[in-house]
């Protein structure tokens, strides 16, 4: 951020050989009658801001239909939004010239051709319907983002500093979690039989992440691997449901139907975007090779759009702040904030419970995704922000799931090592007394396991008559003991799964596990003897 630079600093940052275009354009002056900040541009994009004082003269170029004035300092300058109320307009000294007054001095090489029109004096009364065009490119206001878009996402101001429960009221995606520093909404379409399109391309899943109360980012998702299963023909969606607890059968057919619209999906949101903004720049986000998605930008009024399409794994568009994207040591940063407040996050019960609740919840949907959004999750919470897509396309993971953890772990790796972390393996047995220093340190832990029909079937169980206890005392010494099974757990590879331990209760011997299927799945418990029966070799893992 940057304060009160000189005016010939400002300079610098702010001309352009194309600037000149803008001098014919000056109408009116006046003075700022209150402090306003001031977009540095390098190559057109916001990098920063500056404040200029009251008192400062402006040269008002018009309004535009958020109803504020554009205005500049100089000839030479670019011009800035200021509020109508921030500007004195000069009283006119006299009726208005027959012709306009001649173009201010200027450099040879940055004057202008002169213009055989007469320019019209604008005041905001006759606004233009339009905001000006910058650089003689048309810049579209948020009217006509929203409405190529097809959603109503931008207000009157920038979508950065509006509340993000605000704006997901506005666009009726629902609340996915929320914990004291982050919220997210997603909203996958067709749960609930909808269809929506977004640039002309259909939406499969909607996400909007805020931060401290503040919109952070927006993702939507097209045509994906994950979501293969919408691409059966009414023949394999009926042999499907004929099996419902097994895992997706993918066909040829489906493959070929989802990288179709992947395509189409594509080159739809690319023509959309070109369209709307103009030629992109190519855009490159991550760091790291096995975590980065290149595709195309376009930057607008501090937002950045990505449009991002490897091949084979997804369509997506990502809405970023422009003044974000590219800070390096984001992720550093972020981790070491929330490092310093993990034992903040445990909430230690009356009944002897010690969890871990501050934790980023997410729907996976129908994708067979359970490794890829648990690793979203954990990022998230440690403050790094990644998408379970990329950690897919990380992962190799198949159409319709399936996902190597090692693959992920590897993945992730450099990501973690740059932000200050590591991953490591945890010796377990099934016992609270492996994971109760993590989670104590308000560390949750990476369980590998088999979810087996049979085990959820006893947690859910259990879980129906936890809830309603009143004696725990009576629970773990009568009822737990009444409700313990004979016969024990199978393992078995078709149910390879991976949740987050979050926390445990020593009197009652019971361990608490999260998993990605939604809020109904926050937080369920397992015994130790059922740990020991599920787990998998090399069954934990921890982000220290």
């Amino acid at each position: 951020m940057i304060h009160h630079l000189p005016a010939a600093i400002l300079f610098l940052c702010l001309v352009s050989p194309r600037a000149s275009a803008l001098v014919a354009m000056t109408t009116t002056q006046g003075t700022l009658v209150k402090e306003v900040r001031m977009a540095i541009l390098a190559d057109g994009n916001p990098i920063g801001f500056a404040k200029v004082q009251p008192g400062t003269r402006v040269l008002i170029l018009s309004t535009n239909t958020a109803g504020e004035l554009v205005v500049k300092r100089s000839h030479a300058e670019s011009p800035f939004v200021v509020p109508q109320d921030a500007v004195a307009n000069d009283a006119p000294s006299g009726p208005p010239p027959s012709s306009p007054p001649a173009p201010p001095s200027v450099t040879p090489t940055a004057t202008p051709a002169p213009s055989s029109t007469p320019q019209s004096t604008l005041s905001p009364s006759a606004a233009p319907s339009t905001p000006p065009a910058i650089f003689g490119i048309k810049v579209p206001t948020a009217q006509e983002v929203n409405k190529a878009l097809g959603i109503s996402l931008f207000g009157s101001g920038p979508l950065w500093e509006e509340n993000d429960a605000m704006v997901a009221g506005r666009l009726d995606w629902p609340a996915e979690s929320r914990t004291s520093y982050e919220t997210g909404y997603r909203w996958y379409p067709y749960s609930d039989n909808s269809a929506i399109t977004v640039l002309g391309a259909r939406a499969l899943s909607l996400f909007l992440q805020g931060i401290n109360n503040k919109v952070a980012k927006v993702s939507v998702l097209f045509a994906n691997k994950g979501d293969v299963a919408f691409y059966s023909s009414a023949q394999e969606a009926k042999a499907q449901s004929a099996i419902p607890n097994q895992p997706l059968m993918v066909t040829d057919h489906m493959l070929k139907g989802c990288q179709d619209a992947m395509r189409h999906d594509k080159a739809t949101v690319e023509a959309a975007l070109k369209a709307l903004f103009g030629e992109s720049k190519p855009a490159r986000m991550g760091r790291f090779a096995s975590t980065t998605e290149s595709g195309q930008r376009w930057d607008w009024n501090g937002h950045t759009f990505v449009l991002v399409a490897p091949q084979n794994e997804y369509v997506a568009l990502r809405i970023l702040p422009t003044a974000s994207i590219d800070d390096n040591d984001a992720d550093r940063k972020a981790f070491a904030a929330a490092k310093a407040n993990l034992s903040q996050r445990v909430k230690h019960k009356e009944n002897g419970d010690v969890v871990i609740t501050d934790l980023p919840m997410i729907d996976q949907g129908r994708k067979g995704y359970c490794v890829p959004a648990t690793f979203e999750r954990i990022l998230r919470y440690y403050g790094l922000s990644e998408d379970m897509n990329i950690l897919a396309m990380a992962g190799q993971t198949k159409a319709g799931g399936g996902t190597s953890v090692s693959a992920i772990e590897g993945a992730t790796y450099t990501t973690l090592r740059d932000a200050g972390a590591i991953i490591t393996q945890k010796n377990f047995s099934g016992s609270i007394q492996e994971i109760k220093s993590a989670i104590d340190a308000g560390k949750p832990l990476l369980f590998t396991h088999y979810s087996t029909e049979e085990f959820n079937k006893r947690v859910n169980e259990r879980m129906t008559h936890r809830i309603a206890v009143t004696n725990w005392d009576d629970w773990s010494t009568r009822f737990l003991p009444s409700l313990k099974k004979t016969i024990p757990l199978k393992p078995d590879p078709e149910y390879g799964h991976i949740c987050l331990i979050i926390g445990y209760n020593e009197k009652t011997r019971e361990i608490a596990i999260s998993d990605s299927w939604g809020r109904a799945a926050k937080e369920r418990w397992m015994t130790e003897d059922e740990a020991r029966q599920i787990k998998q070799p090399g069954a934990l893992s921890v982000i220290e």
